[in-house]
């Protein structure tokens, strides 16, 4: 979602990020929903990655995290029609690529709650707990899904493909998938290239597996490099390899766009 925005001339470089869009530009976050959908997409993700109250502080009212949030899914829905199903989007509270900034347990859990309850309320087909960093935020979140009565996908960030970003050894994400709540397990927000190595290290978990990849990567002076994942042939080409290794939920995340989406409906859509 923040990639079509600034590619449709929306400045997520703001507090706040593609959240604004829905009170400043709620056509265009219209339109990326539509295009996706005509694009083929089965899922449309809902554009709340920063409508967690917290997330309101400091550019809008934080009492209005549900209101925003229940817009979020009204605007996908429009979108999904009858073609499409809605997943809610729940994401880490702090910096996606920064782990350990929050520490208080009680807090990371009142927040997410609060978020499950206005996605839930609001009517989502299933929830996304995405872009997971840490091993404690995502176990809370989790826990939290009990009796939710959706399905549940768990999607982390991995920078070497064999931890997660504070440490966490991915096999260890096994202990949260024998709690029987979640129908998915994979990775977002990473490179192509290590896309592979996260699946491997994923291969004990008997649940099917969501994977959707950046164009690039940050490299070590935080300038944005694009990698395989720019070139949807490049990427596709990837992808025949990853439902080899269970994945059954695709997409694509930072950078990437509805070429990529049309080109995995094309390929994948009649078949998983």
């Amino acid at each position: 979602m923040g990639t079509e925005l600034t590619r449709r001339g929306f400045d997520v470089d703001r507090p706040g990020w593609s959240a604004r869009a829905l009170l400043e530009a709620s056509e265009l976050v219209l339109d990326v929903h539509r295009d996706h959908a005509a694009a083929g997409a089965m899922i449309l993700t809902t554009n709340t990655f920063r409508t967690h109250a917290v997330n309101l502080e400091g550019w809008h009212n934080p009492a209005e995290a549900g209101s925003l949030t229940r817009r979020a899914v009204e605007i996908a829905r429009e979108a999904a029609g009858d073609r499409c199903r809605v997943f809610g989007s729940i994401s880490p509270l702090g910096d996606s690529y920064t782990p350990g900034e929050i520490t208080e347990e009680s807090w990371l859990t009142d927040q997410h709650a609060a978020m499950l309850r206005h996605l839930l309320e609001a009517g989502v087909d299933g929830l996304l707990i995405e872009t997971q960093t840490t091993f404690r935020e995502a176990e809370i979140i989790v826990q939290l899904t009990r009796d939710c009565g959706v399905p549940v996908a768990l999607s982390v960030v991995s920078f070497d493909g064999q931890t997660m970003l504070d440490g966490t050894p991915l096999p260890r994400l096994a202990d949260l998938a024998d709690s029987g709540l979640l129908s998915a397990l994979g990775c977002n927000c990473v490179p192509v290239e290590i896309v592979g190595a996260v699946l491997t290290e994923m291969q004990s978990v008997a649940l099917p597996k969501v994977v959707y990849a950046n164009s690039g990567r940050m490299n070590r002076a935080g300038e944005w490099e694009s990698t395989a994942g720019a070139d949807p042939e490049q990427h596709l080409a990837l992808a025949r390899t990853w439902i080899g290794q269970g994945v059954r939920l695709l997409g694509g995340c930072c950078g990437t766009g509805v070429d990529l989406v049309a080109k995995f409906a094309d390929e994948f859509a009649a078949t998983n």
